[in-house]
């Protein structure tokens, strides 16, 4: 059985052992509780975590008032960075972030920008999913179809940090397919990369589900201005394959088989094998929710309770629904810390290459 679906399968019971303590404490009773956001308004974390956030705290033991935070800046690292080092260990702060497990992964690429270590947080939970991309229907020659993007003179991509996640599988996509591109990084957010977009500033973005459903579908794909290409498959380290549940509706397919259908063979090779791995390091737990070090263990069993019962709430569904048009499911505590740290390491020789493939952009 793969390792991921192993994971999944286990420990659910053990992670809400402790849950239970948390509702006897009454640890937030009177309290505020601030969702700190590490990327900008309007980006595809921003519209998760909002959604979290109205609808969390209804089953946190106390009800506190909950209020969301956008602290957006190098990738989402300015907001990583402040919970590690300068907020509050006293369960008033967590963090509902994005690309922080890709982050832990990237660790021995002395990547300059993170001053903290990420495995070092409280995990209260992590949420699987996917991200898709899309371009310009003008692109040069013109594109009306994914596999147009084949024959595109020169892709403009607009990216947020050399070395995100996000910001490498996409550019590993282009590489892989063959397809000239230029890059172009350090928009504050998904929001400010896809402006650039629709203004013609940059013909390329990717963006995972809840903000691609919400906000690209209905201002760039169903106004015609651009076209879906394809998102990141499923991958538990044994098995790459797509996920319904994901495109449902989307008209978009896995990337692994768009390759095949516009190559006419399977991805192989050194760079399928990074594109693999750091799909998995931003994918498997694409977004998760933390603590500061060391934060009360009531407040960590308490949150962890309440996203248990978040998963199960049909008035969340709802919500979910209407605003992302999909149902966002959080895997708890020891489930989740078993994902992560399955999730967070890269053979030697992916490491080897991906220090010079950010060098490579560092350097023009």
């Amino acid at each position: 059985m793969p390792i991921i679906t192993k994971l999944l399968a286990t420990a659910s019971v053990l992670a809400l052992a402790t849950a239970g303590a948390a509702n006897a404490a009454d640890f937030y009773k009177g309290k505020r509780l601030t969702i700190l956001i590490n990327y900008s308004a309007g980006g595809p974390t921003d519209v998760e975590a909002r959604l979290f956030a109205r609808n969390i705290g209804r089953h946190i033991a106390g009800n506190p008032q909950v209020i969301g935070k956008n602290m957006a800046g190098a990738g989402g690292v300015v907001a990583t960075n402040f919970l590690g080092q300068k907020a509050k260990r006293d369960g008033g702060t967590i963090g509902y972030f994005t690309a922080i497990v890709s982050a832990k992964a990237f660790q021995p690429l002395k990547d300059k920008g993170v001053k903290v270590d990420v495995g070092a947080f409280d995990l209260v939970a992590t949420q699987a999913g996917s991200s898709f991309t899309y371009v310009r229907k003008d692109t040069p020659p013109g594109i009306n179809k994914p596999a147009d993007i084949m024959k595109a003179h020169n892709v403009a991509v607009s990216g947020l940090r050399q070395y995100s996640s996000k910001d490498i599988m996409l550019r590993l996509s282009l590489d892989l397919l063959g397809v000239k591109h230029s890059y172009v990084t350090g928009y504050r957010g998904s929001s400010k990369a896809r402006v650039a977009v629709m203004q013609g500033e940059a013909h390329m973005h990717n963006e995972s589900q809840p903000s691609y459903r919400a906000k690209v579908v209905p201002t760039l794909i169903k106004t015609g201005m651009a076209i879906g290409t394809w998102y990141y498959p499923y991958d538990d380290g044994s098995v790459v394959k797509a996920v319904p549940r994901f495109a449902q509706g989307l008209n978009v397919t896995p990337f692994h088989e768009f390759y095949e259908k516009v190559k006419g063979k399977k991805p192989s090779g050194i760079m399928w094998k990074v594109f693999r791995e750091v799909n998995r390091a931003s994918g498997m737990a694409q977004r998760s929710i933390v603590m500061p070090p060391g934060s009360p263990k009531a407040a960590l069993s308490a949150l962890r309770a309440a996203v248990h019962k978040l998963n199960k709430d049909p008035q969340f569904a709802k919500d979910s629904k209407k605003t992302v048009n999909f149902v966002p499911q959080y895997d708890i505590g020891e489930t989740a810390e078993k994902i992560m740290e399955a999730s967070s390491k890269l053979s030697p020789d992916v490491i080897t290459f991906l220090k010079d493939y950010v060098a490579k952009v560092q350097k023009k």
